[in-house]
């Protein structure tokens, strides 16, 4: 059975060009020793299944997996459709890291060897991404912006991680939007945010994180440690 037929079946609907990529690939993995590999028929139904039965879940569908109980899933509905995130079997976050299963197609064919932590990831993006990208990204973030004021979601997972989906994507010409969450009632959200803001070695963020690590939460306190640790390597980096 054919990876379109198996897709059918399950009623999952992907774009042509994108189902074509994913039938290639899948011939392309045949016999290779792989790091993440495509999943099977019976993977993908089980795996659809229980991620069904999970709010933050429900608009993911999981495609590969490390054979370790972690997988890579595609967004097949909403603002972040058919954006690629990691399900972790440790720590949840749904965030997206891939634009598209192109785009991991090919650093996966690139570097098969690789496991997911030494792979390159889309984001959080830097400077060098182009025009159309970057209007893509304000869209996403546009859209779930309107996503959290309008639906105000009442669970605290789903919002954390419709949160950590916007920081993620977030672009650095827009990342002063990320100081908003820098003091958010959710530690967790907090600690994202520190940590991006110092991962894009954002100077202007210096004195609110200073004011994190006095009176954060604890995980606040700490990500705003390594943020201004970051930063300040980023500022010795330029002279």
């Amino acid at each position: 059975m054919s990876l379109r037929d198996v897709l059918e079946r399950l009623a999952i609907h992907l774009p042509d060009d994108m189902v074509e990529a994913l039938h290639v690939h899948s011939k392309e993995q045949e016999g290779r020793n792989v790091q993440l590999r495509l999943m099977n028929e019976q993977e993908l139904a089980e795996g659809i299944k229980w991620m069904a039965q999970i709010e933050v879940f429900k608009l993911i569908v999981p495609l590969w997996t490390d054979d370790h109980s972690n997988y890579v899933g595609i967004y097949v509905e909403g603002p972040l459709a058919y954006k690629l995130c990691y399900i972790s079997h440790e720590e949840t976050d749904v965030s997206p890291i891939y634009r598209s299963a192109a785009s991991l197609i090919a650093e996966l064919e690139q570097h098969p060897e690789l496991d997911w932590e030494q792979l390159r990831k889309d984001y959080p993006s830097g400077e060098d991404i182009s025009v159309e990208q970057l209007a893509e990204d304000i869209r996403c973030m546009n859209e779930l912006r309107t996503a959290l004021e309008m639906d105000s979601p009442e669970d605290d997972d789903v919002r954390c991680q419709l949160l950590y989906s916007l920081m993620a994507i977030t672009p650095i010409c827009e990342v002063d939007s990320l100081l908003l969450y820098v003091d958010d009632e959710d530690m967790y959200v907090q600690e994202r945010a520190c940590v991006l803001l110092g991962q894009h070695g954002y100077e202007p963020a210096t004195e609110l994180l200073k004011e994190v690590v006095k009176h954060g939460s604890p995980n606040g306190k700490l990500a705003a440690r390594k943020a201004l640790s970051m930063i300040r390597s980023k500022q010795m980096d330029k002279h």
